[in-house]
């Protein structure tokens, strides 16, 4: 059993306690020849059973062994039989148990110097932290077992074949991550430690990730000759399985140049046989992707296209969404290419619909990571406890001797009282002399221990301050997200669909169908434009660079601007706006922040305004504060939509009534000025019959 392709099996907890009793029928488990008190026996034995994946046969040994070595003290047995306890758990897929019991078998095999146990063991943590995506730590554990193997002076097979394994895992890593010179560079040592233990199968593994990565950095020909020799290598191990993704790489490699598209094609095919002769579906489909495009550039459009739909029948039966994306995507070319528009239309269609998908994956796959990576600093954590727990229970074990001590010395003196009352006055001296010297001890040790208790309660504090300066970070990071993904994207693929089919089609539309296509385009534009100002505002405003200046402002000269800037809109749906303010009013405001707040209100007045419609803008004046109140006769807004219409998480982006798009944007904008200006802002509304919105803010008269 494999715990990852290309490497040997890494061993990687261990569990130092309290073993159950287990009943002697556990002993029927082993041979005869199994020599109960030969520790060595239960290592290997248990090694064997779990390699074989006799797992719970695995255990019940596991068990036997570690109660011996818990009767006979004894660290060795106890250690090994910890680390297949271990790989119990992995291949059982208790990964949690497995992590969080791998950080005690590290003490265990430093205190035992054994090299090699440790070396797995830190194999086994970097792989841990692999699992959890979490390559930083992966790559730190890595490079200290690098650090630990390269300080050995005297090599054995062994200790070359893990190390094999380590280098084998790390250019992986790197590949994984992109980092492709390090690949390179990283691969020159596993290459040559490989020729010289003969692995020939890490080696072709390492090749392969090398023409990968010489293919990224644009190195082709380097790329296709590293490819052809892992394919050698392959072949010469009679590995038709593995041999299967080099010669479909290869065939990437000849598609790039048209000039050699029947190699491309030759490789492609071959690589789909092995695939299908293993079984492997994710392969056939990397295959048939590498058949479909080269048929269609060949121009065998019928070949290509029933691999095209066999691709999609597959992926979609096992969830493959990156495969059917790139399907689709390919499908929507070809399908160009013969001039078939409308069918291209609709499988580009599909083809964003499924990145769209693939895009909400990888926001939920970020998520994840960071909550992974706050558990992770919680297993830290609860690990530096129970290390300080061990410290006090060490403390309160050495005071318990001391006071041992100190009652073996006063019953000497007593023996002595009883023969020699001459040497009792100088020895009851001496010793209360001594006793009080240990209690001294006895309470800075208390102190210590209070101080350390603590400094854990302030790490704790720390901790829940850390967790929600995440969760605030991580909701920042979901608002622009959300905003980017779906406010920006949907416009431009309008701008970019119509467009599209505008230069396609002009000569074949009607002026009127032009005309239809350029105002969809516009007004796409226009809602791009809308959403980057606001987003502009909104992003000043959490990063505080925007500067707050009030003064004392005539209100109505700022009603008079909005209304002129934003008159065109309202012409068009034939809205009349009233100025009822008092030409006198004034109020204590930022201007540019007031424009924005009325301009937001008045814009949205319109949009939800019927054409006719009427919106009037009035003010109040109040104790020290004015109060300006912007209403329609609009649609009206839902009772359940309005204590969300101010946040930005709220997602509420109704349409107008001329089917006008909004941003999510402008009230939560709007609310975060009112709030600069310590004001208030709340809405009346009734469905169908209109809106007052009600802006208040603080007044001064101009002396």
């Amino acid at each position: 059993m494999l715990k990852r392709v290309f490497s040997f099996q890494v061993a990687f907890l261990i569990i130092i306690g309290n073993v159950l009793a287990v009943s002697d029928s556990s002993s029927q488990l082993l041979p005869d020849t199994f020599n109960l008190k030969n520790a060595q026996h239960y290592i290997s034995y248990s090694a064997n059973l779990v390699n074989n994946g006799e797992l719970d046969k695995a255990k019940m040994v596991i068990e036997l062994g570690l109660n011996k070595a818990s009767e006979e003290k004894n660290d060795y047995l106890n250690a090994n039989l910890g680390y297949y306890l271990a790989d119990y758990y992995y291949y059982k897929q208790e990964y949690d148990s497995a992590h969080q019991l791998y950080f005690k078998v590290l003490p265990l095999f430093e205190n035992l110097a054994d090299t090699l146990m440790l070396a797995k063991t830190l194999n086994s943590i970097g792989l841990i932290y692999s699992f959890e995506q979490n390559n930083e730590k992966t790559l730190q554990y890595y490079l200290q077992e690098v650090e630990l193997l390269n300080n050995i002076k005297k090599r054995s097979y062994k200790l070359d074949i893990e190390k094999m394994v380590l280098l084998t895992n790390i250019i992986n890593v790197y590949g994984d991550t992109k980092q492709h010179e390090e690949v390179l560079l990283m691969a020159k040592e596993a290459i040559a430690l490989a020729h010289e233990i003969n692995d020939s199968v890490r080696l072709g593994s390492v090749l392969n990730t090398v023409a990968l990565a010489q293919k990224n950095l644009g190195q082709i020909e380097q790329s296709l000759a590293t490819f052809l020799e892992a394919s050698r290598l392959f072949v010469a191990l009679k590995d038709e399985f593995r041999n299967s993704f080099i010669i479909n790489n290869i065939g990437g490699i000849f598609e790039m140049d048209n000039r050699n598209l029947d190699s491309a094609l030759y490789y492609y095919t071959k690589a789909l046989a092995g695939f299908e002769q293993n079984d492997y579906d994710w392969g056939i489909s990397q295959a048939k992707l590498g058949v479909a495009s080269v048929s269609s550039k060949k121009g065998n459009y019928k070949i290509a296209e029933q691999n095209y739909q066999e691709i999609i029948d597959l992926s979609k039966e096992h969830r493959f969404n990156q495969v059917l994306a790139m399907a689709y995507q390919g499908y929507a070319q070809m399908e160009y290419q013969k001039a078939n528009y409308k069918k291209a239309y609709e499988l580009n269609s599909l083809y964003q619909v499924t990145t769209d998908s693939l895009f909400n994956a990888e926001k939920q796959k970020n998520q994840t990571e960071l909550e992974t990576k706050y558990k992770i600093v919680q297993k830290e954590n609860e690990i530096n406890l129970l290390k300080n727990e061990k410290l006090s229970q060490d403390i309160k074990l050495e005071k318990a001797n001391l006071q041992h001590f100190a009652s073996i010395i006063l019953l000497i003196f007593l023996l002595i009282v009883i023969y020699f009352y001459v040497i009792y006055y100088n020895r009851k001296r001496r010793a209360n002399q001594v006793l009080l010297d240990k209690n001294k001890q006895i309470e800075q040790q208390n102190i210590q221990l209070t101080t350390m208790n603590e400094h854990i309660q302030l790490m704790n504090k720390d901790l829940q301050t850390s967790k929600l300066e995440l969760i605030k970070a991580n909701s920042s990071k979901d608002k622009f997200f959300s905003i980017l993904a779906h406010d920006l994207r949907n416009p431009f693929h309008h701008i970019l669909g119509h467009s599209q089919l505008l230069a396609l089609k002009y000569d074949k539309l009607n002026i009127e169908e032009r005309k239809q296509y350029a105002d969809e385009i516009h007004n796409s534009c226009e809602q791009v434009n809308r959403l980057l100002d606001n987003l502009l505002e909104w992003s000043r405003t959490q990063s505080q660079s925007i500067e707050f200046r009030p003064q004392k402002l005539l209100v109505n000269d700022i009603i008079n601007e909005t209304i002129d800037l934003l008159l065109k809109t309202a012409t068009k749906k034939s809205i009349l706006i009233s100025n009822k303010i008092d030409q006198e009013i004034t109020v204590f405001a930022d201007t540019e922040m007031l424009a924005t707040i009325i301009r937001n209100i008045t814009n949205n007045a319109i949009k939800f305004t019927p054409a006719g419609g009427n919106i009037t803008i009035d003010a109040n004046l109040l104790k020290n504060k004015l109060q300006i109140i912007i209403e329609d006769n609009g649609v009206g807004i839902k009772k359940s939509n309005i204590n969300k219409l101010f946040k930005l998480h709220s997602n509420i982006k109704t349409r107008g009534t001329n089917d006008e798009r909004g941003t999510g944007l402008g009230l939560a904008i709007c609310k975060e000025f009112i709030d600069l200006h310590q004001g208030k802002i709340w809405v009346e509304s009734e469905v169908n019959v209109g809106s007052k919105f009600y802006v208040e803010l603080p007044y001064r008269n101009i002396t």
